[in-house]
């Protein structure tokens, strides 16, 4: 990540907020603080649409999963200060309806306590989205439901975030079945459509997943997340999931305190930037880079063909949304004033600078987190494939024959080595060239591809 980092520093002086949301770091943790701070923004600005180059015609949503992977003591705390400074209005907003439901749950106790006279108070539908690791299923649903504004005259439903500092206490409340969020977790990359129908339940029995997220946590919680058993869920393809550097038994930089002890000015340029964000709306006009997107996925496609890695081919498939959803908040800042009085955006070669940055930054990531994971999978699918094989057409009595045969023969060789008619010795090699166990080098002369029948 030092590299990648290095190339964020370089970009500091052209991005907003780049430098504010990457101060007291290393080098090395910049990308880290990127991605984190654009899960933030990008939240901010759940009122922003986008096209992709899959399916053009439906209208994308800036959607994040983020895991921040260090070692203790490795300073993930900034992404603690980042969700403080950045999250306010939100925070504000979810305010306000929190006192509305408590309000409600007081009414509704003094209701019970009074004998149930009359007509009960009327929940309300507040609008809260900032919701921590340990939120039932019910309070979650029902908020996500709840949280809807009219955009340009149309109803438009606002992502819910959560975040917390210790990704194995998200890891262990996933194990209770109350609340296993792992389906919308799953879900929320694209905002597909989830539901719970109980026969107690007062929900709607569908829903569209609407929800972004940032953890930090240790190596050996991501590894309780996801690991070789459980790799195939698709999780991990979803999710950014980028690593702390070591300390090297380095102190951090030394801070003094100020008799004033005023607000540092990059806290203030930061929270200047969430409110503005805040009010963003409408379709964000980045086609330019979606196709610089493409581009880069094409060439790594490319790449894995010539490798015929399937892992590689797999890992760089949903890339490209990461590259545009952690840069297009700090795009749109650096092109603000065009934004606010035009509504366009003129995207130019900085700006696909950071996003193929992003783009290798995910893929560095994956690879380094996952590939083994997925190595593993594929090989396993494979020989899961080629037991069946055996098990459908090798019987020990087939494996015999076939040990007998020389490596190049003819069906005449088949019936005389193995004593059978030649009605079945055709079936026989027939049923072995479909398996991929023999070849036809020349018409009526077989080869071995295997030496032995396993």
């Amino acid at each position: 990540m030092e590299v990648a980092g290095k190339e964020i520093e370089e970009l500091m002086d052209d991005f907003p907020c780049l430098s504010e949301v990457c101060r007291g770091l290393e080098t090395a943790a910049f990308p880290a603080a990127l991605f984190t701070s654009a899960c933030f923004m990008g939240t901010l600005m759940t009122r922003c649409t986008y096209r992709f180059y899959h399916r053009p015609e439906e209208l994308r949503r800036l959607n994040y999963g983020v895991y921040i992977i260090g070692d203790p003591g490795s300073g993930k705390s900034f992404a603690a200060h980042l969700y403080k400074v950045l999250t306010e209005p939100l925070e504000r907003e979810s305010k306000k309806g929190m006192n509305a439901v408590n309000r409600y749950k007081r009414k509704y106790q003094q209701w019970e306590n009074s004998g149930k006279k009359g007509d009960g108070p009327k929940k309300p539908k507040a609008l809260i989205r900032i919701h921590p690791a340990r939120t039932s299923n019910k309070v979650f649903i029902e908020d996500m439901c709840n949280a809807v504004d009219v955009v340009n005259g149309e109803e438009m439903h606002l992502h819910l975030l959560s975040f917390d500092t210790e990704l194995d206490n998200t890891t262990r409340n996933q194990s209770q079945a109350w609340n296993n969020k792992l389906y919308m977790e799953l879900k929320a990359f694209h905002n597909e459509t989830d539901g719970e129908c109980f026969v107690n339940s007062q929900l709607l029995p569908s829903f569209h997943v609407y929800w972004n997220y940032v953890y930090t946590g240790t190596p050996l919680a991501l590894r309780n997340r996801v690991n070789t058993a459980n790799i195939g869920n698709g999780l991990a393809t979803r999710l950014a999931t980028i690593p702390m550097p070591a300390t090297h038994f380095r102190m951090i930089k030394r801070e003094y305190l100020d008799e004033q002890a005023t607000e540092p000015e990059e806290d203030k340029t930061l929270r200047m930037w969430a409110e503005r964000l805040n009010k963003t709306q409408g379709e964000l006009p980045i086609w330019k880079l979606v196709e610089e997107c493409y581009g880069w996925t094409e060439r790594r496609m490319e790449d894995a063909k010539d490798d015929q890695s399937k892992t590689e081919e797999l890992l760089c498939k949903r890339v490209a949304y990461y590259g545009i959803n952690v840069s297009v908040p700090f795009i749109v800042m650096r092109h603000w004033k065009e934004w606010e009085r035009y509504g366009t955006l003129s995207i130019d070669e900085k700006d696909i600078q950071l996003c193929m940055l992003v783009c290798n930054i995910q893929l560095t990531c994956q690879r380094h987190f996952f590939a083994r994971y997925w190595d593993d999978y594929f090989r396993s699918m494979h020989d899961a494939q080629s037991n069946e094989r055996l098990r459908k057409y090798h019987s020990a009595k087939l494996k015999e024959r076939y040990h007998r045969l020389p490596s190049s023969f003819t069906v005449k060789d088949v019936e005389e080595i193995c004593f059978i008619k030649k009605r079945n010795a055709e079936k026989m090699v027939q049923r072995w060239r479909e398996a991929g166990y023999i070849e036809m080098v020349t018409h009526g002369h077989y080869e071995k591809i295997y030496n032995e029948l396993n």
